[in-house]
């Protein structure tokens, strides 16, 4: 894609980010009505619905032939017919924006043609801009993100959402990352894919893994690993998809071998 096209995107993107950011800032300080998904644990509110429907109509103004995969599904097309499609969370860390008023996160990301061009993260509640286009970069409020140190499996601080995960339950995941908690330096649990990926990205997490995360809760934080410096799979080593649910591993490359043949180990040894 041409290189002032993909200029024009990014600002869009990044526009987006922080006019939802705001949004949901405001709204968070108003009477608003929550609703369950599918469980208790899986929340939606008026205010997700409304900032996504903020970002599309932001998006289809200026790019009325693109193609949109939200959260909350607002956009009624086709997202499969799209050469080029936003993938869209309007607020990552729908529970923690409800009970905590913090780790929550907008994420927007472009692909086309299946190739990741342009992710965002924005944590309004700290006014962090994450920001990376396809071979230019990561960044954090304009400052570059490089993945450059060194980091063994036993020194790494890692962060998961599979503790809560049913599937994760049933398949014994949680018990390997369990055992993997004891193996590393510390694991932690924040709520929000997105922003933990951007925390990978930056540096701040060494790695991060889950067993079945949607396109929107991965779609940006993937571009700005990737641009970091990180790599991103599947837990089984495979190439992540961009347009639905998969397992994710996001890591600093210097243990990445290291992390994934842990698990995958772990897995052949269970005897289930």
């Amino acid at each position: 894609m041409h290189a002032t096209t993909l200029e024009a995107l990014k600002e869009l993107a990044l526009d987006c980010a922080r006019s939802a950011g705001e949004l949901s800032l405001r709204r968070m300080n108003q009477p608003f009505t929550v609703e369950y998904k599918t469980s208790a644990s899986d929340l939606v509110t008026a205010v997700d619905k409304e900032v996504e429907k903020h970002v599309i109509d932001a998006i289809l103004r200026q790019y009325p032939e693109h193609g949109i995969l939200g959260e909350e599904r607002t956009f009624t097309g086709d997202p499969g017919e799209y050469d080029t499609l936003w993938v869209i969370d309007p607020i990552d860390g729908t529970t923690n924006f409800v009970h905590q008023q913090i780790n929550f996160a907008v994420s927007i990301a472009v692909y086309h043609k299946g190739e990741g061009l342009i992710g965002v993260v924005y944590d309004p509640s700290r006014d962090e801009m994450f920001h990376a286009v396809k071979g230019q970069g990561a960044y954090l409020n304009g400052q570059r993100l490089r993945l450059e140190k060194t980091v063994s499996l036993e020194e790494a601080l890692l962060c998961t959402s599979v503790f809560w995960n049913k599937q994760a339950e049933q398949m014994g995941i949680d018990l390997i990352v369990k055992k993997l908690a004891g193996k590393v330096r510390g694991m932690r649990l924040l709520g929000s894919a997105a922003l933990e990926m951007a925390y990978v990205a930056a540096g701040r997490l060494d790695g991060y893994v889950s067993l079945s995360l949607n396109a929107w809760d991965f779609g940006a934080g993937r571009i700005l690993v990737e641009e970091a410096g990180g790599k991103v799979t599947t837990m089984d080593g495979k190439p992540l998809p961009f347009d639905r649910k998969s397992s994710v591993m996001a890591c600093n490359t210097t243990f990445y071998e290291e992390l994934q043949h842990y698990i995958q180990s772990e897995q052949d040894a269970d005897p289930s």
